[in-house]
């Protein structure tokens, strides 16, 4: 005959191999979880880059940099306001594209966004617009008693300055000829 303590025995066997394969399957669905998760973030990154390639190859963006580094041209300060006031649709641009660059900034401040890839596809146009504008820039702070103006800006330059990746080159001479008329 069965003894008590036999089926007592294999109901603890029973109860064990249950808890044991529910602790299996629960770090099975963890770890699916987190693969789906991790999918999830790579993808939601891939459009955001996406999205942020679009705009960068927009021809709004496009002729708003061509005109501030193509076209603005100024020998100090005074001359700059003078050219391009506040209302002037140079100073505009200007101001349009400084607001998307403080945008990416803060995104990368924020770690939402990875600096390596903002400096390969932004830093052949973030470099030499921050180098063109800086004294401008630096001026209008002092001038203004603002000096966190265009901080996310700097930022981004510095970030963007600090990657390993083949180095721009912002040549003042090159860029204001280049598409100046004969």
């Amino acid at each position: 005959m069965v003894d008590f303590a036999e089926i007592q025995a294999a109901y603890y066997m029973v109860a064990a191999t249950g808890v044991l394969v529910a602790a299996v399957y629960y770090v099975l669905n963890m770890r699916a979880t987190q693969r789906n998760m991790k999918s999830n973030l790579e993808t939601r990154q891939a459009q955001f880059l996406m999205s942020l390639y679009q705009r960068f190859s927009d021809p709004e963006y496009q002729d708003n940099f061509f005109t501030t580094m193509f076209k603005m041209n100024w020998d100090n300060y005074e001359d700059f306001t003078k050219k391009y006031p506040t209302d002037s649709k140079e100073s505009n641009k200007f101001f349009t594209l400084s607001a998307f660059y403080k945008g990416i900034g803060l995104l990368v401040e924020q770690n939402l966004v990875d600096v390596d890839t903002v400096a390969k596809l932004l830093g052949g146009d973030l470099i030499p617009f921050w180098e063109k504008f800086s004294s401008i820039i630096n001026e209008f702070r002092v001038r203004l008693g603002q000096p966190g103006q265009f901080a996310y800006v700097e930022y981004l330059y510095d970030r963007v300055k600090s990657v390993k990746i083949p180095p721009y080159q912002y040549k003042p001479d090159v860029y204001n000829n280049l598409y100046s008329k004969p």
